[in-house]
């Protein structure tokens, strides 16, 4: 006994598999921000997260995530929050400097963590 509907089965699941393992790639734009976010970063108006992302790629020449960590860490002391272009108010310092290194050494320079 033949069964016709089995030669289509076969080509969808073949279908189905290409696709596994294949899905878009990332959005270094969209993931840096959500990780600025998540850490409790706000920029300052006029500052966008946009124009800022397109800032932190100045900071890929430090070398490192933990280099751009210490360059951060000097910017996100709480009195200087109304001074600079994306605070991370309320937040711990050091770990809001951490994440903005990581983040943006992955994303922004697109260097593995």
């Amino acid at each position: 006994m033949r069964c016709p509907g089995l030669p289509a089965l076969a080509v969808l699941a073949a279908i189905a598999l290409a696709g596994c393992g294949s899905e878009a790639p990332a959005d270094p734009k969209a993931e840096w921000t959500a990780a600025m976010k998540s850490a409790g970063f706000k920029p300052n108006a006029p500052h966008t997260y946009d124009e800022m992302f397109e800032s932190s790629k100045n900071f890929c020449a430090a070398g490192s995530a933990l280099a751009i960590a210490g360059l951060a860490r000097t910017a996100l002391d709480p009195a200087q929050a109304d001074e600079v272009a994306m605070p991370a108010p309320g937040q711990n310092a050091d770990a809001a400097a951490k994440a903005y290194g990581d983040a943006t050494w992955k994303w922004a320079c697109g260097r593995a963590q």
